[in-house]
């Protein structure tokens, strides 16, 4: 369940960062390229994405510590976003296998 949320939190995250007009891009996918054209709706996109799993933190572990929880998750999936986009520390097949890996344990710890 963690493991989900976290990935959607990452895809709102990667998104509102790709949005942002400041930023100079190295060279993208194309069909990012296209999406974050259309500056309004990604960045709804986003919020929608980040708004979702901040409910479900918030009513798994209660108010104030699904508060502070979300937005260090939020905080994590920044910094994560930040090594895949401008650093390339990472790759997309990475991030999947580390979202596989985390998942079985997920599974085979509940």
């Amino acid at each position: 369940m963690y493991s989900t949320l976290l990935i959607v939190i990452l895809l709102g995250a990667y998104l509102f960062y790709n949005s942002s007009r400041k930023v100079k891009f190295g060279p993208r996918p194309t069909w990012l390229k296209k999406l974050c054209a259309q500056t309004l709706f990604v960045r709804i996109l986003s919020i929608l994405l980040l708004l979702f799993p901040f409910g479900i933190v918030l009513y798994l572990q209660g108010g104030e510590a699904g508060f502070f929880a979300f937005f260090a998750y939020f905080m994590c999936m920044l910094s994560l976003a930040v090594l895949l986009n401008p650093y390339r520390y990472l790759k997309g097949y990475h991030v999947l296998g580390l979202y596989l890996f985390s998942l079985c344990l997920e599974f085979l710890i509940t």
